[in-house]
């Protein structure tokens, strides 16, 4: 388990020196400028009124202005001295608050003052600082008596000073429950006196203790009753609350809250440059390690211990940030990736702060799990056995994984009865302590114990609900921040359930679990039908989020019109700065698929078609299974992939198409669906019958998605766009050649061109609506995690998203994308991950050819003039392909038609 983020006390103090963000209320010229600000001992409300003490008056602003703009903070009319440092497109100043200052102002040449926040002295009262004093002196009894008599005497809402120094000094002491209860008064006099910092600090406590102690529904309430401004607030209260909303939101199982909160919170500690940066991102990494993103986790944390000094002071902090990276090795290897050994690290961090307590346990319990990890058993019992010893110092997460390992001991030493009390056990915690994880783990464990036992359907039903649970826990990840690796980790469950089945002679329950594992998360994005089957509500929800979507979306567009103008230094500052809104819209769009997630029934998955045969791969937890399924039957083959490259050679088709020989030929066309790995593989250009797969039959790579029945279209629209960034003249004869032939037709098509600047973002998405058949000439760039940042980019630095092709309206029938790697997926999983050919798909788009690698413009050309030769009035572009990549490969050898495929539903 990773240790505890810091809670650094400082954070907690009166005296910290935090930071807020304001958007003024006014402003005499020009648009709001966004402002943040740090250093004051409190800020009163209304105001805001930023209150400084007598010796701490230097304060820090980050001003949302391009360095480029000359900005300058004034007192009082008077311009201070600073230097502006450029953080995040922005620019961050630091100045020294001369005494009985009474306004601090931003001010810019062309807009005048366009921020400006009310500065009083803070009220320190005599009695405050004698307490402090007698804290610091180790007198805390003394300090508690000073504060609780004055308290007691004071009327409620000038007693708030008091309450809130009680109030840490009975945590400090180790009084938890005085401290909670001394909180909720200081919480209540706090929002009497408008002091806003201090309730923001102390609300946010409340919450973290009651998050300690598992009462997790007491810990939301008090963060629900922390109602912050919408304008004004200091950014140290949003900091707070957007930290614990997501420690919260992780403790349930939220992950989908839990990384906007926290990568909030992260990204303004970044800006602003917070102590509390390390905690934020800390805690940040370790939701990235729920999501089975363990390598860039574990690069947080050595980026952060990087970042630490060598004083003795911080070794604890350290050995925090090595455990951290430890159990991130730890993760990665139970989702069957090696990134390093972890035992090295949990002992450096032992001997750098040596742990007591519920720390010695947390290391024990590590400990144990890399034993067993290694399979070194007799040294995991050892370090179990300590770890029993510290029970009192377990909390129940420290309890979930506990049970966890006795009971994988339990199965080495072949005692499955034993191993199911224990996964039961597990299970009742994980579900009293709200632990979705917990609950996927028992299932798992208990699944391998009824098998251990012998008891198969026992064993089945226990890994059917594991899927289920998988399912359900998915759907709490955004879509864009790594559903399909978060899956993907899990999928040794999926591979023993094959196993199992197959053992078991259910070959069509082994084929239907194979397909939608591979297929778990793209089918959560498809609409399908369930749009139609949304109540009045959920219905109204969907509209309004793909509107506001599409809306923000055209903003963000427009605003790149100009870009071009820029210089290269400021233009890649204000790209820099864009991606956060960019950020923004995908996570609308995220929030509009959370609206489908609970619809409709289980969906079938698409039978082969008629004269089609379905060849599908997936990884067992030894080698591999391949299905071969047609008219009803279903053929399986069980294999290992060669070491080393998947080059296309006779020994990989022998492995994967040889032994479905006679289904092949049968066949009038190949659907391929493959997993992991085999995703690279070009199946089509396997060797077969003396030539390659594709040279026998037409062969397609299909998603699993339902399609509903359509007739077919009579409007015969054509959208076609060359060459939109201007770099590319093989696409514009492509496009004329396209043209061309649409127009040939009888009747011909309508076909709108979209040539160079002509092709921004605007014009192509209005273009789209209503149009058939949609090809593309021009860059196709895949990026992000899962593929997600991947774009097709357009004039004037604007750009199609993923996110604008989910949200399409009524997307084109048919989808030529003549561009680099528009056909990819993220790759970092074994499950099918979104790429550009995919979210057309997932639209409602019932064929796209795509690439998945580079390819030259020339070879493209080429190729797809040859592609529409022979197009007709309801073409079939799985032929069309076949015809072309083979006319093109006798034509010019050497190029890389292989890399187009044709993708379906």
């Amino acid at each position: 388990m990773p240790r505890r983020p810091l809670q650094v006390l400082a954070a907690l103090s009166l005296w910290a020196g935090l930071w807020g963000a304001c958007t003024p209320s006014w402003h005499p010229s020009g648009p709001p400028v966004r402002v943040e600000y740090a250093g004051c001992a409190e800020v009163f409300l209304p105001g805001p009124v930023c209150a400084l003490g007598t010796k701490k008056r230097q304060m820090r602003f980050w001003v949302d202005l391009p360095p480029e703009v000359q900005v300058d903070l004034r007192v009082d009319g008077l311009r201070l001295k600073s230097d502006a440092v450029a953080v995040q497109g922005g620019q961050r100043f630091t100045v020294d608050v001369p005494p009985r200052a009474w306004a601090i102002q931003v001010t810019t040449p062309r807009g005048g003052t366009v921020w400006s926040l009310a500065l009083t002295p803070y009220p320190e009262l005599p009695l405050e600082r004698r307490a402090l004093d007698l804290w610091r002196a180790r007198k805390p009894e003394e300090a508690r008596h000073l504060l609780a008599s004055f308290a007691m005497g004071t009327p409620h809402a000038e007693g708030w000073q008091a309450l809130h120094l009680l109030t840490h000094i009975a945590y400090e002491t180790g009084a938890e429950r005085e401290a909670e209860k001394l909180c909720k008064k200081a919480v209540v006099a706090e929002q009497a006196a408008g002091s806003l910092l201090n309730e923001a600090t102390d609300a946010t406590f409340l919450a973290y203790l009651q998050i300690q102690q598992g009462r997790l529904d007491a810990a939301r309430k008090a963060l629900a009753g922390l109602q912050l401004p919408a304008a004004g607030s200091p950014a140290e209260a949003i900091y707070l609350l957007s930290y614990y909303r997501g420690l919260l939101a992780q403790k349930v199982g939220d992950a989908r809250s839990a990384l906007v909160d926290l990568q909030g919170a992260a990204a303004q500690t970044e800006r602003v440059g917070l102590e509390q940066r390390r905690a934020a991102e800390q805690v940040l990494g370790l939701q990235l390690q729920y999501l089975g993103r363990s390598r860039e986790a574990a690069g947080i944390f050595e980026a952060l211990r990087r970042t630490l000094s060598q004083d003795p002071n911080l070794s604890c902090q350290r050995a925090e940030l090595i455990t951290n990276q430890a159990w991130s090795l730890l993760l990665a290897f139970e989702a069957g990736e090696t990134l390093g050994d972890p035992i090295p690290l949990l002992e450096e961090a032992e001997r750098t702060c040596s742990s007591q307590g519920e720390g010695h346990l947390n290391y024990l319990l590590n400990l144990t799990l890399a034993e067993l990890q290694a399979k070194n058993w007799t040294l995991a019992r050892a370090s179990l056995t300590a770890a029993r010893a510290l029970d009192r110092f377990a909390t129940p997460v420290h309890r979930l994984w506990r049970f966890e390992l006795e009971a994988r001991l339990d199965l080495a030493d072949n005692r499955p009865e034993a191993a199911l009390q224990l996964y039961d056990r597990l299970d009742e915690l994980a579900a009293s302590v709200l632990s979705p994880e917990g609950r996927w783990r028992a299932a798992y464990g208990r699944a391998r114990c009824y098998s251990a036992m012998g008891h198969s359907a026992d064993a089945l039903a226990a890994f059917g609900q594991a899927e289920s649970l998988l399912d359900q826990q998915s759907l709490q990840i955004p879509i864009q921040q790594g559903r399909e690796t978060f899956a993907a980790q899990r999928e040794v469950a999926t591979g023993l359930y094959l196993e199992l089945l197959l053992a078991d002679g259910r070959k069509a329950e082994a084929l239907d679990v194979a397909r939608r594992a591979r297929s778990r998360v793209i089918r959560q994005l498809a609409r399908g039908d369930r749009v139609e089957h949304l109540t009045p509500e959920e219905q109204e929800r969907w509209d309004r989020a793909l509107v506001a979507y599409r809306r923000q979306r055209t903003a963000l567009d427009a605003n790149t019109a100009d870009d071009w103008r820029l210089p290269a230094d400021r233009k890649a500052r204000v790209l820099a700065a864009r991606a956060a809104q960019y950020q923004e819209v995908e996570r609308i769009l995220d929030q509009a698929f959370t609206v489908l997630g609970g619809t409709g029934e289980r969906e079938a998955l698409p039978p082969p078609r008629p004269g089609e045969v379905i060849l599908a791969y997936y990884p067992l937890s030894h080698g591999w299974v391949g299905f071969a399924a047609a008219g009803g039957e279903i053929a399986v083959h069980r294999f290992e992939l060669p070491d080393g490259s998947l080059a296309l050679s006779a020994d990989l088709a022998e492995r994967l198409l040889a032994p479905f020989r006679a289904q092949i030929l049968r066949a009038r066309q190949i659907r391929v669906l493959p997993s992991g790995k085999l995703r690279e593989v070009d199946f089509h250009a396997l060797p077969f019958e003396n030539d390659i797969l594709l040279a026998a039959r037409p062969v397609v790579y299909g998603l699993d998605l339902a399609v509903p029945a359509e007739s077919p279209s009579q409007t015969r629209r054509a959208l076609v766009v060359a060459n939109p960034l201007g770099d590319l003249p093989a696409a514009l004869l492509e496009a004329d050649a396209v043209t061309a032939a649409l127009q040939s037709q009888k009747p011909a098509w309508r076909t709108e061109v979209l040539r160079g600047e002509e092709a921004s973002a605007e014009a192509v998405k209005r273009a789209l609506s209503g149009a058939d058949l949609f090809h593309y000439a021009g860059h196709g760039a895949f990026s992000g995690v899962g593929g997600w940042e991947s774009v097709l980019p357009l004039a004037g630095s604007t750009r199609l998203t993923l996110g604008d092709l989910l949200a399409l309206g009524r997307p084109p029938r048919r989808v030529v994308l003549s561009g680099c790697e528009t056909g990819r997926s993220g790759a970092g999983a074994s499950v099918e991950g979104l790429g550009l050919a995919h979210a057309f798909l997932l639209a409602g788009s019932r064929a796209v050819v795509a690439a998945t690698r580079s390819v030259d413009d020339r070879a493209a050309e080429g190729l797809f003039t040859e592609l529409y030769r022979h197009w007709g009035p309801e073409p079939d572009l799985a032929a069309l392909l076949q015809q072309a990549q083979l006319a093109w490969r006798n034509r010019e050898p050497t190029a890389d038609w292989k890399s187009f495929r044709l993708f379906v539903p």
